[in-house]
Order: structure tokens, then sequence, then C-alpha cells
């Protein structure tokens, strides 16, 4: 983990020396080769600091100290991008999928579908009304 964080380090300072970093950070020398060189992992608000002074994105940098996994970043994301769908949308989603799932576990798939295609639309229209359980 160490040497992905150093490489990364390196490519977003251009190698950059210890001191020079902390010019741009606006710090001291030994501050910042405890904080990104000397601690393992390395000090994540000094990582989000260099990230953002350089003008990258600091998860980039988080990532490769070790301090969260590309899969935190991941569930976050998707986590965010769901709380801005509409209800209605997602309820609508869901019930595609399970008419998809009822079809494929169906022999006799178009009744099922037919079936499920009635109450779906009973369902959908109690919740338009604001009805539904």
């Amino acid at each position: 983990m160490r040497q992905a964080f150093d490489a990364w380090k390196r490519a977003v300072t251009r190698g950059a020396s210890t001191r020079a970093i902390a010019e741009k950070l606006d710090s001291n020398g030994p501050r910042i080769k405890r904080h990104l060189e000397e601690s393992d992992p390395p000090v994540a608000d000094t990582v989000i600091e260099l990230a953002r002074a350089y003008g990258v994105n600091p998860v980039e940098g988080l990532i490769a100290a070790g301090l969260i996994t590309r899969s935190d970043v991941d569930h976050a994301a998707t986590k965010d991008a769901l709380a801005e769908v509409p209800m209605l949308q997602l309820l609508e989603e869901a019930v595609e999928r399970e008419r998809r799932a009822v079809r494929r576990r169906t022999p006799e798939g178009e009744q099922a579908a037919d079936g499920e295609e009635r109450r779906s639309r009973r369902f959908r229209r109690k919740v338009g009304e604001g009805t539904a359980e």
C-alpha cells in the first residue's frame, strides 16, 4: 500500500521535494515528512490538503494511501445517486424487475406476466392516489 501512495504522491507533485510540498501547503517540512512519508498509513487530512493544493481529487489519494477503498467510494456514490431518484421511479423500476423475474421463473410466462401486469397497474394507480399500503 505504501508504494501505491508514494507513486500517487510523486505523480501528483511531479516529484517535488518535501520542502517544495511543504511550501505549497503553507506548512513545514518536518510536518509533511511525518504525515506523508513516515506515518503508515499517511494522515488523511494531509493527503486531502495535498490533493487540493495540487488540484486533484483527494479520493484517489485516500484510496492510494489505503485509508478508504474504491468499494467505499462506489457505495457512497450509489447511495447519493439513489437519493436523487424520485420514489415513484424507484418503485416502477422495482416492479419492472420483479415482472422480468416472474417471466423467467414461470413456464407459462405470458399468463403470469399478464396477472403481474394487472397487479402492477393497480399498485401504481394506488401509489399515484396515495392509497397504497
